[in-house]
């Protein structure tokens, strides 16, 4: 087949569709590659089909045929003396990469993820999450009674977090906040590089007891500027806040959780605070961006959602605040920040 005749076969619909119906292949190849550490051991050396497959104690024609198939996609890059090399892309999935996305893999393509989002068509239905009735548990109880899991999700987390967060302090500007409270901070990330730029904030980082003690902030300087506090979001959130930064977690709710956790910021803060929401949030139109898929993930595992701009100003006027402004990142993440009204 000519190279135009190809490319005129590409374009045709019944073949996009059929590259789309077969998206979860390399779905699960990535997330075989990630768990088996293939980028690691290429970039230490170990680049032939041989040395592969004894280093990961796999059968050498399967691992093979994993390697050209991910070559394939851009993944890897097969020599003529049959040894194989990173791409850039397939260098994100290093566990030492800057930009490392192999926790990623392995997570969206893990058992407990990819068995509810066989269960699309219950939560379409019904409008609730197949996690919890699968599993026994909502994601977050879930993968704090199973270590293994939550430790791959908490790294995700954290690499995600460094992947975003500079995109978010290069867009906002945080000055004039003395107090910075990160509700639902994690490990700290996020409220690590705010302070970083903003060198006499004080933050305070609060999220579930279990997660808080876990969580260092890091150099010493920042650790004298920031404190962590265990609680509930959904029953209270800690006083005296000139902002409440809530990143990435309003997704993970129903309007109702959202609208709950909003209105404990109102009551919380100052008169003259703001909230600042940092969601992946939805074009107003069907304009195509990956924040679409997210929803739907949102859906079938948290039981969340995505939200446009006008669902995000809709809520924080039902929580007693008005929508300032809205920014976009270099990021799939949006920065709304409402005030008081």
């Amino acid at each position: 087949m000519t190279g135009s005749a190809r490319h005129d076969l590409e374009q045709q619909p019944f073949e996009q569709m059929r590259r789309m119906l077969i998206g979860h292949f390399s779905a699960q190849c990535l997330h075989a590659a990630a768990i088996l550490g293939i980028p690691d051991l290429i970039e230490n050396g170990q680049a032939s089909v041989e040395d592969l497959a004894t280093a990961t104690k796999c059968d050498a024609r399967s691992i093979g045929r994993l390697l050209r198939t991910l070559a394939s996609l851009g993944v890897f890059l097969e020599g003529s003396d049959g040894q194989f090399a990173l791409t850039p892309l397939g260098a994100t999935l290093r566990s030492n990469s800057p930009y490392s996305l192999r926790d990623m893999a392995i997570h969206v393509a893990s058992p407990p993820i990819w068995s509810a989002w066989e269960l699309l068509m219950e939560s379409l239905k019904t409008g609730v999450p197949s996690f919890p009735r699968l599993h026994g548990a909502p994601i977050y109880h879930y993968l704090a009674e199973h270590e293994d899991s939550g430790a791959v999700f908490n790294r995700f987390m954290s690499a995600q977090s460094n992947l975003h967060n500079a995109a978010i302090v290069d867009a906002f500007d945080f000055s004039g906040i003395q107090t910075l409270i990160d509700i639902g901070g994690g490990q700290g990330a996020t409220i690590s590089a705010v302070l970083v730029r903003y060198p006499t904030m004080k933050g305070v980082v609060f999220d579930l007891p279990e997660v808080i003690a876990k969580a260092e902030l890091g150099p010493a300087e920042l650790a004298e500027r920031c404190g962590f506090v265990g609680g509930d979001m959904l029953v209270s959130i800690p006083t005296g806040g000139d902002a409440y930064l809530i990143k990435r977690v309003l997704m993970d709710r129903s309007d109702q959780e959202a609208l709950a956790i909003l209105q404990n910021c109102r009551a919380a803060m100052k008169p003259q605070g703001r909230v600042i929401i940092v969601d992946p949030m939805l074009p107003s139109g069907n304009a195509p961006h990956p924040n679409w898929l997210m929803d739907i993930h949102a859906l079938v595992v948290h039981g969340g959602m995505c939200r446009t701009e006008a669902q995000f100003s809709s809520l924080l006027e039902s929580a007693g605040f008005a929508l300032s402004q809205v920014v976009a990142t270099r990021s799939p993440n949006f920065i709304i920040e409402g005030r008081p009204r």
